[in-house]
């Protein structure tokens, strides 16, 4: 009887779904056997196989599979490629890597070398495409049965823990703000009651999942000349193609430094393919992009130009774009249907005064001419990569009046969440508004982060110490008090000014140090539940050291012992003085110009 439900054992993941009935008993081994019958197997697996199936920005009219393009060498851990999941050596991994370093295509091919073993059934699943209505372990299962199989929570607690199943969730920073701490503590609660229940998670740094310690932390590693130069040779099969630009890329140290990404190499070849154009900022090369793009179809065939159905010029087109960028990254939103896309559009126009009634045609010339924003599946659309929209959106931001830009930035300062959102964009505004970026975002940042009184003496408050840190750090201990490890948290320092966080972390993992003789009694006099709570399995104990600190009462003083460190720092100094020449350079455009 079961032979016709499930197909013969060949390997793969026939022979999986095989082991998993044989395994299960009861009432479980029904809902199995019906959960990956044969016709909803092969349906799973056709979804498994389409995971390869892609667009890349370098062929944005055509979908090429995975196993074509991929260059495993772009993506290595510490000199390493890892190709299947065993080779990582932990259940639980958080894959880190900066915008457009690989990770989502790496977790797709992670996915289909899993499918096509006898190890694991891979889940893959965008943390972008979930509706986050419900708790995440809902989420996921909703997600398991859009592949074909659906689960009740008996069957997807028998699968967690049968070691047969890898969830690979892909892009944990696309979660929304507001509900990423939430998120990040559900998965935690996810793994710690399946311990068994392998799971990889991708991710940019700093973006919540840092403090975590259940998650063993691989960093993809940036790409070096040499490795650019065999990606070139990847990308372009004609030598002379690419031995252009690997020559550019030898000679030029600047460039070599910024292209150390598989995105924003390929991006450099494309427009330096076009336009023979070495660029002197990773601004200047972002802005770039869209230019190239609009024309490197048409203009590398003579006489040929593609009709543009909207009518509108360079300029109103790029303009349209910006805004496009900052109104979806505002949501949040890089994959959105159609019907907000149109929204998108027509709040663009208004924007930048543009003909109404039009949206229909800016979707049809956006997608096919610049290819920056593709279509993603039925009636939907993202943008090819998020650092697209993130770099548009700070043009857009720029052109904005000062007024508004000071909002703006008062808001990322104020609102962490809203921080998270924009930290990119930050990065590029840095470079493109600099005055403004300086005088609205950088001194006030440093100058609250510091705490700076009326009389410019460092006075850093308990709150701003955990801002520093991060306010859900852990601290790792053995029952004398003595410090094992430590899980820092997200912080907005740690992006923007890492010198600031990683001195505030050094000063107060010496503080605590300092004090282990009071943790040590911590422990011994604490509640039972919390001594429960704190006790790990291997006999040391995790505490936040938020609670640790407030349970201790050393609040106040882990805070003035803070405050002293960074007074007889560069830090105060540096701020007062960048301050300074502001004030000194706008005083003389005052004084220069006659209106």
């Amino acid at each position: 009887m079961l032979d016709d439900i499930i197909k013969k054992a060949t390997g793969g993941l026939d022979g999986l779904v095989d082991d998993l009935v044989k395994s299960a008993t009861g009432k479980v081994k029904e809902k199995i056997s019906e959960a990956f019958a044969i016709n909803k197997l092969q349906y799973f697996k056709d979804n498994v196989a389409r995971i390869g199936q892609v667009k890349t920005i370098l062929h944005p009219d055509s979908i090429v599979h995975l196993t074509d393009i991929f260059f495993d060498q772009a993506v290595l851990f510490n000199d390493e490629y890892i190709e299947s999941f065993s080779q990582f050596g932990d259940k639980q991994v958080l894959v880190e890597g900066g915008p457009g370093q690989g990770k989502s295509l790496y977790l797709r091919k992670l996915c289909l070398k899993e499918g096509t073993g006898n190890s694991y059934i891979p889940i893959f699943i965008e943390f972008r495409n979930l509706r986050y209505k419900n708790k995440l372990k809902e989420e996921i299962m909703d997600a398991i049965e859009d592949l074909g199989v659906k689960l009740d929570n008996t069957l997807f607690d028998f699968l967690a823990k049968s070691e047969k199943i890898l969830l690979l969730l892909d892009g944990f920073d696309e979660v929304p703000n507001n509900e990423r701490k939430r998120v990040a503590r559900e998965l935690e609660t996810i793994v710690r009651t399946y311990p068994k229940l392998r799971v990889v998670i991708s991710s940019r740094p700093d973006s919540g999942m840092g403090s975590s310690f259940y998650f063993s932390k691989k960093k993809i590693s940036p790409m070096t000349l040499v490795t650019q130069q065999d990606f070139v040779k990847h990308l372009y099969k004609a030598d002379r193609q690419s031995e252009s630009i690997n020559n550019i890329l030898s000679n030029s140290s600047f460039i070599s430094e910024i292209t150390t990404t598989p995105l924003l190499l390929t991006l450099f070849t494309i427009t330096y393919n076009t336009r023979q154009f070495k660029p002197d900022s990773l601004a200047e090369f972002y802005s770039l992009i869209f230019p190239t793009m609009l024309y490197r179809h048409d203009r590398m065939k003579i006489g040929f130009e593609r009709e543009r159905k909207a009518g509108l010029t360079d300029y109103q087109m790029q303009r349209l774009f910006d805004s496009i960028s900052f109104l979806s990254l505002h949501d949040n939103n890089t994959r959105f249907p159609v019907l907000q896309f149109q929204g998108y559009l027509e709040r663009a126009a208004k924007l930048e005064r543009l003909p109404e009634n039009i949206e229909d045609l800016l979707i049809d010339d956006i997608t096919s001419i610049t290819a920056l924003i593709i279509r993603d599946g039925f009636n939907y659309f993202s943008f090819t990569h998020k650092s697209i929209q993130e770099y548009f959106a700070s043009v857009f931001i720029f052109r904005l009046p000062e007024s508004r830009k000071k909002s703006f930035y008062n808001l990322v300062i104020t609102d962490f969440d809203e921080f998270r959102k924009w930290q990119n964009t930050l990065s590029f505004l840095e470079t493109i508004d600099e005055r403004n970026y300086t005088k609205y975002f950088s001194i006030p940042y440093k100058k609250k982060a510091l705490c700076l009184n009326s009389k410019s003496i460092v006075n850093i408050n308990y709150l701003s110490l955990l801002k520093l840190i991060g306010g859900d750090s852990k601290v790792c201990v053995d029952e004398s008090g003595e410090i094992k490890e430590i899980y820092w948290g997200d912080t907005l320092s740690s992006v923007l000014y890492v010198e600031y966080s990683d001195f505030a972390k050094k000063n107060i993992l010496q503080f605590l140090a300092n004090n282990k003789l009071m943790i040590a009694n911590l422990l011994s006099y604490c509640d039972e539940s919390d001594y429960t709570n704190f006790q790990q399995f291997n006999g040391y104990f995790t505490i936040e050291i938020d609670k640790l600190m407030r349970l201790c009462k050393i609040q106040k003083d882990a805070s003035k012992y803070l405050s002293e460190k960074f007074e007889l720092s560069k830090f105060k100094s540096e701020v007062l003085e960048m301050e300074f020449e502001l004030n000194k350079s706008d005083l003389a455009t005052d004084e220069i110009l006659p209106f």
